[in-house]
């Protein structure tokens, strides 16, 4: 009989699940109240698994805490570029900011 295995996740998909667990518990638990065993159980991972991802939990936080910015970054750049007034640009910046305090955390 033949026993077929699902593969091991990528390094991708293990650094994903980290980085979603970290951002559900740093947010429900706290940065401080939240420990390295508590990020590798809720990803379903060895605490060794996750140290070889990350150096340490701080770099986690960083990283949670800074994705997303370069696509925002990015496209506010574009549309910037796009624009020729300084009037234009202020808007932009009004609009985005309002939406920044509009969303929910």
């Amino acid at each position: 009989m033949r026993v077929f295995n699902s593969p091991p996740p990528s390094e991708a998909q293990t650094r994903t699940k980290i980085l979603q667990a970290a951002l559900k518990l740093f947010a429900s638990q706290g940065f401080d109240g939240t420990t390295t065993r508590d990020l590798a159980q809720a990803a379903g991972v060895a605490e060794g698994t996750l140290f070889r991802h990350f150096p340490n939990k701080k770099a986690i936080l960083v990283e949670v805490a800074t994705a997303g910015w370069v696509d925002i970054l990015t496209d506010l750049l574009t549309e910037l570029s796009e624009m020729g007034s300084y009037k234009a640009v202020a808007q932009v910046m009004r609009r985005r900011m309002w939406n920044l305090q509009k969303t929910p955390t």
